[in-house]
């Protein structure tokens, strides 16, 4: 099996520039409030966030779907949304409570999917889970190019990006109890019980935690 494919390269590349370089360059330069470096720093991160997009599209179009591919690219996802979150928010471009919740949100579904998992279920992905990882990077990349925060609320760009952090928070709500009744759903259908626990069967079920899709 080759690893260093063209999908694979990809998702590496946003595997290791997500948190060593984005992170960086975000809370050293964003403080300037410079339009130039801001568009410089929202193409780079929308050009990282366009390759979880062309490695799944390459992996199909070359028939080059490998299994460490499938284990790297959801984690590479969640290296590149979550480091720019804490980037944002050691920048001051963001408040400390919507990256507790955007953050929060993600760990509650994935505690559904490894709850349902070890019960031999599996949660696929909602619509509106792709909906919103699609209008949580749309916010954050308009959060990095918008210079003019300390403007205040009225400001036309500080409008349009507080509007686009409202979407994503109630997509975030919306989303997770999408899961939440598709998880109640699910175990019911399956008669689980919630209050015992079944001997493990399968290997180390640390391996198979991520998901392959947006949460």
């Amino acid at each position: 099996m080759k690893i260093f494919t063209l999908p694979n390269i990809l998702t590496l590349t946003r595997l290791i520039f997500s948190p060593l370089l984005l992170p960086l360059l975000l809370v050293y330069f964003l403080p300037y409030n410079s339009l130039t470096i801001n568009i410089f720093l929202a193409i780079l991160f929308v050009l990282l966030s366009l390759t979880d997009f062309f490695d799944g599209y390459f992996a199909r179009r070359f028939n080059q779907v490998s299994s460490i591919g499938k284990q790297l690219d959801p984690l590479a996802d969640k290296f590149l949304s979550y480091s720019t979150l804490i980037a944002l928010l050691a920048a001051q471009k963001i408040f400390f409570y919507w990256v507790i919740i955007l953050i929060g949100r993600d760990f509650f579904v994935m505690g559904l999917r490894a709850i349902a998992q070890d019960d031999g279920l599996k949660i696929p992905v909602s619509f509106l889970g792709k909906v919103k990882t699609t209008a949580l990077m749309t916010f954050m990349a308009f959060a990095i190019l918008n210079p003019y925060q300390d403007k205040g609320i009225a400001h036309t760009w500080n409008l349009i990006e507080s509007a686009l952090l409202g979407a994503v928070l109630l997509l975030c709500i919306l989303s997770a109890k999408a899961y939440y009744d598709q998880f109640i759903i699910q175990m019911l259908a399956a008669g689980k019980g919630f209050g015992t626990v079944e001997p493990e069967e399968h290997e180390d079920p640390d391996l198979q935690k991520w998901d392959d899709g947006p949460l």
